[in-house]
């Protein structure tokens, strides 16, 4: 329809034509600095790398590291995140795949995942991905004393309105410090959690598994078609 007064009418022709012009240039310099950001964020984590060879402090040197592997996710999250941006929502199984793929080459865990198909904003897939991250950095430096290979399970599923994901290693629990409150990791996690409007349970028998349970926006709530939800209301 369109097409047919476009070229009946020479003028909005071409106003048709400068609009897709523009359009096209606009999507040109959007990709252009998706690039930079992407690439920046690898310079910097390079930079992080020449850094901790040079330092000779082991606190200091596990700091530069636990940096390197936030920017290194960051990284990671914002290229899965922009070939997605057309979609409204992120279906958590194959984010999340690809996600354990970028922790194991950075933390040198055996990372896997257990997850249903279940979608959820961009957003809310962003500062999961965060804290699973931190979770991750603090299991190879706590759980594990920094030896490679050891098991990160990430286990992620809806229940109702709400979306469960666990994240759990085979460690030496929390009695190593791994579930503390202070230290910037945590601190990240329990500010995600508050942003969620979550709750975060920790266990710590046989290794340490920290689960969030946060509402998904725009979920709908699933109806209860049993008797017993009519018995419970007697």
């Amino acid at each position: 329809m369109f097409a047919n007064v476009a070229s009946s009418d020479p003028g909005l022709a071409r106003e048709l034509s400068a609009a897709r012009a523009r359009l096209a240039s606009q999507e040109r310099q959007i990709q252009e600095l998706n690039h930079r950001i992407a690439n920046s964020l690898q310079l910097a984590a390079d930079m992080l790398v020449f850094e901790q060879l040079r330092s000779r402090d082991p606190l200091a040197s596990a700091a530069l590291e636990a940096s390197r592997a936030r920017l290194v996710a960051v990284g990671e999250l914002h290229r899965y995140l922009y070939d997605h941006a057309d979609r409204p929502t992120v279906e958590l199984s194959g984010f999340l795949a690809g996600l354990c793929q970028a922790i194991a080459a950075t933390t040198g865990l055996n990372c896997s995942i257990q997850a249903d198909l279940t979608s959820v904003p961009g957003d809310m897939a962003q500062q999961l991905a965060i804290a699973i991250n931190e979770f991750a950095i603090n299991a190879a430096k706590h759980a594990y004393d920094g030896k490679p290979g050891g098991r990160l399970v990430v286990t992620s599923r809806r229940d109702g309105a709400e979306l469960v994901l666990t994240v759990a290693d085979q460690g030496k629990g929390l009695e190593s410090g791994l579930g503390r409150s202070g230290g910037l990791g945590m601190s990240i996690v329990s500010a995600i959690v508050r942003d969620l409007k979550g709750v975060l349970t920790v266990q710590g028998d046989g290794g340490a598994a920290f689960t969030i349970r946060a509402p998904i926006p725009g979920a709908a709530p699933v109806i209860d078609r049993s008797f017993q939800a009519w018995v419970d209301c007697d």
